[in-house]
Parts: C-alpha cells; sequence; structure tokens
C-alpha cells in the first residue's frame, strides 16, 4: 500500500484499495444490511510515515448521505495525520504486546 522509498501513500494501491472497499460496501448492502439501516459508505485511511490520505466510498445510486454527528468545525489536515499517527503508534504496540505474551506462553509450555 505504501512507497516505502518516499514515504508517500501509492495512489495506484490506494485506488485498488477503495475499489475493492466499494466492492465491500455494495455487498453488504445488498446482502447483509437491514431495511431499516441507512446505506453504508466505506472510508478508506492510509498513512505513511509522512503522508496520510482518507477517501469516501459512496453507496450505488446514492441519493443521500446521513451523519450520525455533525461537526461545525472539520479537525485540521494536521490533526488528521496525528490521530493517525497515535492510532497506527497503538496498533503497533498492542501487536509487539500480542507477540511478546504468544513468546511467553511457548516457553512456559516448553518449559514443562
Amino acid at each position: 500500500m505504501f512507497d516505502d522509498h518516499s514515504a508517500r501513500v501509492d495512489s495506484r494501491s490506494a485506488r485498488q484499495d477503495l475499489g475493492q472497499v466499494q466492492m465491500y460496501v455494495n455487498f453488504f448492502d445488498r446482502f447483509q444490511r437491514a431495511e431499516h439501516e441507512a446505506k453504508t459508505i466505506g472510508i478508506v485511511l492510509c498513512s505513511a510515515k509522512n503522508d496520510a490520505m482518507a477517501k469516501i466510498t459512496l453507496p450505488e445510486n446514492n441519493e443521500q448521505i446521513l451523519a450520525a454527528r455533525y461537526q461545525i468545525y472539520l479537525p485540521t489536515e494536521e490533526a488528521l495525520r496525528a490521530e493517525l499517527a497515535r492510532e497506527r503508534e497503538a496498533a503497533e504496540r498492542a501487536l509487539r504486546l500480542e507477540a511478546s505474551v504468544k513468546d511467553d506462553d511457548k516457553g512456559s509450555e516448553s518449559s514443562r
């Protein structure tokens, strides 16, 4: 998804990801969404070391988008990048912790 050499979001891969999310959105709306639920949208967030991108997919035959929450002032691009960086760091910490726990479990099993 990311071009590590330039640390910029790879737009070709992002378009492919967006197309795949659109396919999932359409599938979900056709086969999973209950009639009382609003149409599904997809959001693709991409993050690299020094770049970020946000794209939204809309339902087929989109007539209207409903928001559960509305903000008068949207966050700045820098605030969104900072939030993506915080979330990425939290996810990486969780993965390291999970790997550490699995390693500890394997070590305790082998000492039995």
